[in-house]
């Protein structure tokens, strides 16, 4: 046992819950770690030869998730895996969702793939996605089968996933969808933690006991609370939670209270009893292996997939970065042991295709993956191929493409570049990503902000769209003015950018309308409308805010 184990009382906790796994503590692995690097291959090269010989793989949801497997293994959005997915979204779009027992499964799951690819390169299809999303939802909160009365927690996992990952790259998510979701979640929690299978609705905030609780309903129920805590404002912006040393308690999440009244229809206080009691009972009861009541009922890797997802979201809530986690490393050996000689997994109903897609996604920790891409970095780094080492000013612009500023350029030096008048414009198009990733440092931060703002006011249009993107990556209410002002402006682009970072920071994903179409600038009675109503928000938050005539 190495002697970061032994000092880790974290690791310890988790050890212990997973059972005797001393042998494999001694061994701490990560994605990039050569062994899970030659199981990935040997997995994504399996899929690519066989999938469509079961009859799980014709479902869009079987499609996407071994197409996510591929593109998150090779960072290629022309794998043929992921064009036959975006093909087969683009057919039922058209000619309508099928509504069958994997329709709710394949919606979510098509809602991830989207969000890892490009949700602005296809917003379209998101928000077609979304729409069907919202129209199936029971009117309970939750989602399920057709036919069924019950809401489905394995279902509602997918959806609740799917609906963050478009409302964190700036897609309108709709709030009253998330909140009776938060509320259906926090109602059929058993009482000690678990969450079942099919959800037993008391129709009050008191538990009842659940039927067919299990591992795998256990942490897909707790990690959609996290997803409904993140959407409603429940939880702090992490990257300002990392940037403060120490960690806030486990699940106490010291809130920004001037934008904590997001919602009054779910509890913040039920929220985070739910949390805890979700987490104590995952720590009691999740190991390497699902536990299902169903005799020769097995759903081992779809159920790895969805621990790492549980994982993936509490660390970020908490503010965590465990590298060599004790839950991963029983993973990885326990895949080692079970992966066949043709490089497939498969013990379930999902076919070998799919269970080795689930796998793959475990041993990539593709949720950890998306998560820091999309919510610390605020840069969609797709694929890495082919750029230069420093990230840290990499982002994909408007069609889709990976742009890297000049590595050798401060985000000071690329703030004087956006305010020099005389630089030639082909100096942007080369070498600016669509959004500044700002100083860690407050002090300097606060300076590149005040800037960022008199630049979104009197810049040129160029410096106006950087500037109302990049302030909207921080919710920071003293950016609030200039974003605002920005509404007004000449340029429809500008106003859109504006308009988003608008409701991201305020976590109204609707916001107050404003809607662009035909790339055209609204039209003055709208912007100034929308203009009294965000200045009125504003007001009710800050009272004391200055504002930008």
């Amino acid at each position: 046992m190495s002697k970061r184990y032994l000092c880790s009382t974290f690791a310890l906790t988790i050890a212990f819950s997973l059972g005797p796994v001393h042998d494999r503590l001694a061994r701490g692995y990560t994605p990039e770690s050569q062994e899970v690097k030659a199981m990935v291959d040997k997995g994504v090269a399996f899929i690519e030869k066989n999938f469509g010989k079961d009859d799980s793989d014709k479902y869009l949801g079987g499609v996407c998730i071994c197409a996510l497997a591929c593109y998150a293994q090779s960072g290629d959005d022309r794998h043929p895996l992921v064009q036959k997915a975006l093909a087969q979204l683009r057919s039922e779009a058209q000619k309508g969702f099928a509504n069958d027992g994997h329709a709710n499964y394949s919606l979510g799951i098509a809602l991830i793939m989207l969000g890892d690819l490009d949700p602005v390169l296809y917003r379209k299809e998101v928000e077609a996605i979304l729409s069907e999303v919202y129209k199936r939802q029971q009117p309970g909160g939750a989602w399920s089968y057709p036919s069924f009365q019950t809401g489905d927690t394995s279902q509602t996992q997918f959806a609740g996933l799917g609906m963050w990952m478009a409302h964190r790259q700036g897609i309108q998510v709709r709030q009253d969808v998330v909140e009776r979701l938060g509320n259906w979640l926090i109602r059929t929690q058993a009482p000690d933690g678990a969450f079942g299978y099919q959800g037993k609705d008391p129709g009050s905030f008191t538990r009842i006991p659940q039927e067919r609780t299990s591992t795998s309903m256990g942490v897909a129920g707790t990690a959609t609370l996290y997803v409904c805590g993140e959407l409603l404002g429940f939880i702090e912006d992490p990257r300002v939670m990392k940037a403060r040393l120490t960690l806030p308690p486990a699940i106490t999440p010291v809130i920004d209270r001037k934008l904590a009244n997001v919602t009054s229809v779910v509890d913040r206080g039920r929220w985070q009893v739910a949390v805890k009691a979700g987490n104590a009972w995952c720590e009691r009861n999740c190991g390497v292996e699902a536990r299902d009541p169903r005799a020769g009922y097995h759903q081992q890797y779809y159920y790895m997939y969805a621990i790492e997802r549980y994982w993936a979201f509490r660390e970020l809530s908490e503010g965590k970065d465990v590298k060599e986690p004790a839950w991963y490393n029983a993973g990885v050996d326990y895949l080692r042991k079970n992966q066949a000689p043709d490089g497939s997994w498969e013990k379930g109903e999902q076919g070998p295709s799919i269970d080795t897609a689930f796998a793959t996604l475990f041993l990539l920790r593709s949720s950890k993956r998306a998560l820091t891409r999309i919510v610390l970095e605020q840069g969609r780094l797709t694929g890495g191929k082919g750029l230069k080492a420093d990230m840290s000013t990499a982002s994909v612009n408007s069609k889709g493409q990976v742009v890297t500023a000049d590595p050798t350029k401060s985000v000071t030096e690329l703030l004087s570049m956006l305010d020099d008048p005389e630089a030639p414009a082909n100096e942007y198009s080369s070498g600016l990503p669509d959004k500044l990733v700002l100083s860690a440092d407050p002090k300097q931060r606060s300076l590149e902000l005040v800037r960022l703002r008199r630049m979104l006011v009197n810049g040129s249009y160029e410096a106006r769209l950087t500037s109302a993107k990049t302030l909207g990556t921080l919710r920071d209410l003293e950016s609030v003015p200039a974003l605002i002002f920005a509404l007004s402006d000449p340029d429809y682009r500008v106003v859109l950018a504006a308009r988003d970072s608008l409701r991201f920071m305020s976590r109204k994903p609707a916001g107050f309308g404003l809607e662009i179409t035909d790339n055209t600038r609204p039209e003055k009675t709208e912007w100034m409308k929308a203009q009294q109503q965000w200045t009125e928000w504003l007001l009710s938050v800050k009272p004391d805010s200055e504002l930008i005539e």
